[in-house]
């Protein structure tokens, strides 16, 4: 039986004076905004496709071939990128589904349940096991039809290694009488015609056919072959074209109430524009606290000629059972994740250790399992001509169309959908890998390490961006990969991102996950080439001007062409994971890199401590912003003291700290804003101009990052308030962690869930702060008694940050805007809670009498 799972809850310019007094109203008393739920989609994966329940429309509304955003770049027939109007050509996966659901008929009539209200409180992820809360990939939906309570559940299933899912419905009668003449309908409208518009975006319908074979749906169209197979005695089999009008159309028939049953399917099959299909299942009389399961099974296969294939596996995989057997079977494999694998760090209470193990399922399904794929040999539509870089599986030249082997397992994606970066950055994936290790998958977490070293990366080495820089051979990406496992980067009016952080991110990931499992043999077996292409080409690309990393895109993505920095949060990874790969070369007796990693480490810490600390030794966000003076607050340089690079309790730290709580605390939650450059332009004379919505909102990785900071460096307080606002919102949001939160309303905003950014960062959190020991990179906090001058203060005037928005054109490059309306946080105070309401009521009073006078009234 599925475990009953714990409901999910939880709770113009003012003048400058002004701003400053009521910056310190209610500085003492903060609080939160409310909880609120506005996350309502469901995603599971089971690392070959993926597919979602969205809460809110009552429906399965997304079913995509792969886990992935992209396959691989567009090549020409000399196999070189194409690029189109400045921008590189890429394959888009495809989402083949409209939308999927169930309907039921009751006392005398009948509806889709995508019309009916969902108990969204009862709704979320199935319980892993009795009085728990989620846990697993299984996605419920809960909805009530008089005494008839209907749970849809929605998963890609863990035991199909293919692109599929099983939607699957239970009826139970609550009430004290029998409910008679039930029967359950499902409708399944899935595209497959022409077109790669974008993985979130439908496919045309056009060219499709169907047919039955048994009772299975057979339904085939330039994007392949998709197979329904029925999970329970079918009573009915319809199929009709989207056109089509009266009894055919089950749709209609089942919408128009009453108690008509659907009409069977006899046609032979033929090509046409918008097939939907749809069962009837005959549940009968449901006694009082009885209950009745049927279901559905779905395929997919990029050839539409495998049908046969397809149907082979949904026989491998479901066999004779029903569809309660394999829900039961699906939770029971996350149960066993859960107790065999998952290990959960001391001191949690039970909301943490909920939002923790479905944290780590988070992490399981966002990993790529795939690696054979059969590519057609047209791209889009018949006759465009498709090619590709990779191999048959037995290493022989491809010939489309046909199976290949990608590069592409392992890859651990940063969200899954609806979030948007279904792409394998190695930012988030440093996050992901270190939080798999400390979570005990073991094994998920070397198949990470293991894809970054075997993926087809180094392809920018000889860029044009790259030349003054005489790049060296490298093997981590410089931005993000492709999902066949292919190095790619994104371009906007900017040119590239060219990003140097992955490096050192990657070292530190690769000694965390030695050290914390015991595992040598991956280090041993690839030493030669981390050292050499991760490693040495660091070391490399050290500016013996600055002493600091070249300047480059780094974490928040600023594109090329004179947005380039000197970032803090490049070198501080690079200088951490420096320090790693000198422990790691140490032990495999590589004593003069270990040597030289480490003098490289220290090095890079000190020219940190000596150009990027302003007058008042706190860390800024890069070397050219605080050259300028201003605008140069960034919580990205948490890191430089949650990754132990500088004694939290120290000067730096504790600088820092006041600088980025005054600067950027969210008004709304309990963390922060990922920097000023939404505000800290008003004449235009910045360096940042381009900043926006997507700058101000508040950070999930910043803020976890930030609390394991804070709490080294004293502030338990503030560590405890940022891992209870990011629990209680996930917890209130289905379980999962957002990317960031609106700074106003605390509302989720852009992409979710995110898996290093999110799921992996409160992991790691956690378990810092139950370990409670520290790692000091190199083995020692920097000694900041030796500082020999004076920190770099620019043009010697502090930085006071500004809340006069940026009424520029320019949007955030990373993410869409959510359409929330007008967004007024960040500025110079720490404007939260009490005191924030007070602030804003009263900025906004000051306002409207200014407007009034201008007025005339």
């Amino acid at each position: 039986m599925i475990p009953i799972p714990r409901q999910y809850h939880r709770p113009g310019q003012p003048p400058v004076l002004l701003l400053a007094l009521l910056c310190t109203v209610g500085a003492g008393a903060r609080a939160e905004v409310p909880i609120q739920r506005s996350f309502l989609r469901l995603p599971s994966s089971n690392g070959h496709g993926a597919v979602m329940l969205d809460v809110e429309q009552r429906k399965v509304t997304h079913f995509r071939e792969h886990l992935f955003a992209t396959e691989e770049p567009v090549i020409d027939a000399a196999g070189n990128d194409v690029f189109e109007n400045g921008q590189p050509k890429v394959i888009h996966a495809r989402d083949l589904l409209f939308d999927a659901f169930f309907g039921l008929r009751s006392g005398g009539t009948q509806r889709w349940l995508s019309t009916q209200e969902a108990d969204r409180d009862a709704s979320g992820y199935a319980a892993w096991a009795p009085e728990k809360t989620g846990g697993t990939g299984l996605g419920a939906l809960v909805q009530r039809v008089g005494t008839l309570e209907a749970t849809t559940f929605v998963f890609a299933p863990q035991g199909l290694p293919h692109a599929s899912f099983v939607m699957a419905l239970r009826v139970r009668n609550t009430g004290t009488s029998a409910v008679t003449g039930v029967s359950a309908f499902s409708l399944h409208n899935f595209h497959l015609g022409f077109g790669r518009p974008g993985v979130m975006a439908d496919l045309d319908e056009n060219g499709e056919t169907v047919e039955l074979s048994g009772n299975d749906f057979v339904e085939k169209g330039f994007a392949g072959v998709l197979v329904a197979r029925p999970l329970g005695t079918v009573a009915r089999k319809s199929a009709w074209l989207s056109t089509t009008t009266g009894p055919q159309n089950a749709y209609t028939v089942v919408n128009g109430g009453g108690g008509q049953d659907l009409q069977d399917f006899t046609a032979q099959p033929s090509a046409g524009t918008g097939w939907v299909t749809a069962y009837q299942f005959n549940l009968g009389d449901i006694p009082a606290g009885a209950e009745r399961w049927v279901g559905v099974a779905f395929a997919h296969h990029g050839d539409p000629a495998a049908g046969a294939t397809v149907r082979q596996w949904l026989t491998e995989y479901a066999g004779a059972s029903g569809a309660q057997a394999l829900v039961d079977a699906e939770v029971a494999r996350w149960a066993a994740f859960q107790t065999d694998t998952v290990k959960v760090p001391a001191g949690m209470s039970a909301d943490e250790e909920s939002l923790l193990r479905h944290s780590a399922v988070v992490l399981h399904m966002a990993q790529v399992r795939s690696r054979d794929v059969y590519l057609r040999e047209f791209l889009s539509r018949d006759g465009e001509p498709r090619r590709t870089r990779f191999k048959a599986p037995g290493g022989t030249p491809a010939s489309l169309p046909g199976v290949v082997r990608h590069a592409g397992h392992g890859a651990v994606l940063a969200s899954l959908p609806p979030g948007q970066w279904t792409y394998a950055w190695i930012r988030d994936g440093a996050y992901a890998v270190a939080a798999m290790a400390t979570l005990g998958m073991q094994s998920d977490a070397r198949d990470a390490l293991s894809y970054y070293l075997n993926a087809d990366s180094g392809r920018f080495q000889h860029w044009r961006e790259l030349e003054p820089y005489s790049m060296p051979p490298y093997i981590i990406t410089l931005t993000r990969y492709h999902g066949f496992g292919v190095e790619e980067t994104d371009f906007n009016e900017a040119g590239p991102n060219i990003e140097f952080d992955g490096f050192g991110l990657f070292l530190w990931a690769l000694r965390h996950y030695e050290r914390t499992t015991g595992d040598t043999t991956l280090v041993d077996q690839t030493w030669p080439t981390v050292s050499t292409k991760v490693g040495d080409a660091l070391v490399a690309l050290i500016n013996p001007v600055t002493g600091l990393i070249r300047p480059d895109s780094s974490i928040w993505e600023t594109h090329w062409k004179g947005r380039q920095r000197s970032w803090t949060y490049t070198s501080l990874t690079a200088a951490r994971g420096l320090c790693d790969a000198a422990e790691l070369a140490q032990r495999v007796g590589d004593t003069e890199r270990a040597q030289r990693y480490r003098q490289a480490g220290e090095s890079l810490r000190r020219a940190m401590a000596e150009q990027l600390t302003d007058r008042n030794f706190a860390l800024a966000s890069n070397l050219e912003e605080l050259r300028k003076g201003r605008g140069y607050w960034d919580a990205a340089v948490f890191d430089a003291f949650a990754f132990e690079l500088f004694d939290p309790a120290g000067k730096i730290a504790q600088a820092t700290f006041h600088g980025l709580d005054l600067r950027l605390s969210s008004p709304a939650g309990a963390g922060w804003q990922r920097n000023d450059d939404r505000y800290d332009h008003p004449d235009g004379a910045d360096l940042s101009p381009w900043g926006g919505e997507y700058d101000s909102a508040e950070w999930g990785i910043v803020s976890l990052r930030g609390a394991m900071a804070k709490r080294m460096g004293g502030d338990v307080a503030r560590a405890d308030r940022v891992l209870k606002w990011v629990t209680d919102q996930s917890l209130k949001n289905y379980l999962a962690v957002a990317e960031t939160y609106d700074e106003l309303n605390g509302t989720y905003k852009y992409n979710t869930p995110m898996a290093g950014f999110g799921a992996g960062a409160y992991a790691l959190a956690l378990d810092h702060r139950a370990a409670g020991v520290s790692d000091p990179a190199c083995g020692a906090y920097f000694d900041e008694s030796t500082l020999t001058k004076p920190p770099d203060a620019g043009t010697g005037t502090l930085d006071a940050g500004t809340q006069q928005p940026d009424a520029g054109p320019q949007t955030p490059d990373a993410g869409t805007s959510s359409g929330s309306g007008a967004d007024v946080g960040g500025g110079g105070c720490n404007a939260t809670g009490p005191g924030a309401v007070a602030l804003w009521v009263t900025m906004a009073f000051a306002g409207l009498a200014m407007a009034l006078r201008r007025r005339g009234a």
